[in-house]
């Protein structure tokens, strides 16, 4: 079998096999993680047991996932893979196609969604002739393929089990117990996947739901693949960027509310893994984003969408998002204070000693961060909001009014809720000068950018730009100087640090602040005299 650092390429054979009978398919999958010690348990758990249709099959997966040097595949968003299937009726090998992610806007959060191509083949070496296949030649290119090595290998003990939550759902269930082998490392896999093979994908957020009530677990978002090619590049998890949402005129109500929550919990999750390796605060931030992202939508949507179940999972949202805070204030601290401070010619003699004790104080809230994002009542919450989402009662029971409203275009509300939230932020020729109002005009500058963007690709991104341009310079100047705030106070509230290296320390903070506020006047003057898009 091929080793996952060997350096010799794959080599297409002077007499190329017969290109074998692709089988393609669309995968529908939630992945959940759960403790080695919970994983044999699960599917002998009677809540399994009662929906399982057949006995339970055990399969040994050994597979090789192969790209260039420079992961050309990996790049553009493939994966390609030879699995050995060993089962008591032989073994088998399959090669594999799969497009890392192809989940769309209107895809459920937390869902993993990719297109996949499979093929029989004689061995566990990579068949390069079955890559010309008209239907998938664009995604390994021709120049490419004699580059291909064996990257890293997964070795998998795999217990499968279909399971029939009602007479026109089908959910594969795979317990994964093994590791992913890469770079002369190994990592521990100890997963669920729950794949949809028939019926609706509400259905598999409900048996996520069961599960997680029986055991403790996480929703994953990483595949294999992505983890073994982060171990063989040696990169951590990198903060995920927030695409675009895509509402388009003919988006109703119902469907808007629909797809930026979707939007919103894919966020959430997607940051995750960066946040949990604690290199990169913005995964941290972008998570709290998301959750902001979330509460305003439904605030939004609250009228048309008179939920108490979903008011009671947003303000889970906000009970979390809360936790995530403090360690969010330590990490700006520490990157926008501490770091530029230590570099520069004014740094006080003592600022390593402060430096250390910021350090001291923010692990605490870091660990309680990470704490919140893997206690079972964040998965629980975001299972149950994603249920909630996809099951669609609060579309398909509301009265005749409330009703018909939520089948409307998106475009008979959207004009009316930006002016609403424009409103607010009032048109006073100066800028408030008491804190209380600093402070409140910063959250609607706030509410009104979230609102902005769930709407603006409603109207020509000509027209939007110089108003959101506006709008983002001046909120990011009201971000900036609250983080400095947040940034002496905590400092200030450090006990037992030099008196002097704090003084020298927050007024130098002081002082970068004082020059933004001076930009602050220009910014809110440039933004109140720039007209609303949707005027």
């Amino acid at each position: 079998m091929p080793q996952p650092n060997a350096a010799k390429p794959i080599s297409q054979s002077s007499t190329p096999a017969p290109v074998s009978k692709a089988t393609a398919a669309r995968e529908v999958e939630l992945k959940l993680h759960v403790a080695p010690a919970d994983l044999a348990r699960i599917v002998a758990l009677p809540v399994v047991t009662g929906l399982a249709d057949g006995a339970a099959r055990v399969r040994r997966l050994r597979t090789v996932y192969y790209d260039t040097p420079d992961l050309w595949l990996y790049a553009h968003g493939v994966a390609l893979r030879v699995r050995r299937e060993a089962g008591p009726e032989g073994d088998r090998f399959i090669q594999t196609l799969k497009t890392v992610n192809s989940a769309t806007a209107s895809d459920s959060a937390g869902v993993a969604v990719r297109r996949e191509w499979d093929w029989p083949v004689a061995g566990e070496v990579l068949e390069l002739s079955i890559l010309s296949s008209e239907a998938i030649a664009g995604l390994v290119p021709s120049d490419i393929r004699g580059a291909l090595v064996p990257l890293f290998v997964t070795d998998m003990r795999r217990t499968t089990l279909i399971l029939r939550p009602d007479p026109l759902t089908a959910i594969e269930l795979a317990a994964d117990d093994g590791v992913v082998e890469a770079a002369g490392r190994t990592q521990p896999i100890s997963e669920i996947e729950l794949e949809l093979k028939a019926g609706r994908v509400a259905r598999l957020f409900d048996v996520g739901m069961l599960l997680q009530q029986a055991v403790p677990m996480r929703i994953g978002t990483e595949s294999k693949a992505e983890i073994g090619l982060r171990m063989v590049t040696g990169r951590p998890p990198a903060p995920a960027d927030s695409p675009p949402l895509s509402l388009s005129p003919l988006t109703t109500v119902a469907e808007a509310y629909r797809h930026i929550q979707r939007h919103a919990l894919r966020q959430f999750l997607a940051n995750e893994a960066c946040a949990l390796a604690g290199g990169d605060v913005e995964g941290l931030h972008r998570m709290r984003v998301a959750l902001r992202r979330l509460r305003t939508a439904h605030r939004l949507f609250t009228p048309l969408i008179a939920s108490a179940q979903a008011d009671r999972l947003v303000a889970d949202s906000r009970a979390l998002a809360k936790r995530l805070g403090p360690a969010r204030g330590w990490d700006v601290t520490l990157t926008d204070v501490i770091a530029p401070l230590s570099a520069s010619a004014k740094a006080p003699p003592g600022l390593p000693a402060l430096a250390a004790a910021a350090r001291s104080a923010g692990s605490g809230p870091a660990r309680d961060a990470v704490a919140a994002i893997l206690a079972p009542s964040c998965t629980a919450m975001v299972l149950a909001l994603a249920a909630w989402l996809e099951d669609g009662a609060w579309l398909t029971n509301p009265d005749g009014s409330r009703r018909a409203a939520l089948d409307a275009p998106i475009t008979s509300v959207a004009a009316g809720w930006l002016t609403a939230r424009h409103g607010k932020i009032g048109k006073a020729p100066k800028l408030p000068e008491d804190a209380p109002g600093w402070d409140k005009l910063r959250r609607r500058l706030r509410a009104l950018r979230y609102t902005v963007e769930f709407f603006r690709g409603l109207y020509p991104d000509g027209a939007t730009q110089p108003f959101v341009q506006a709008l983002e310079d001046l909120l990011l100047a009201f971000d900036t100087d609250h983080d400095a705030a947040t940034s002496r106070k905590m400092l200030s509230a450090l006990p037992g640090v030099d008196r002097k290296t704090l003084a020298a320390t927050v007024a130098w903070i002081d002082r970068r602040a004082e020059k933004r506020r001076r930009a602050l006047p220009d910014l809110w003057t440039r933004f109140l005299a720039t007209p609303p898009f949707w005027g």
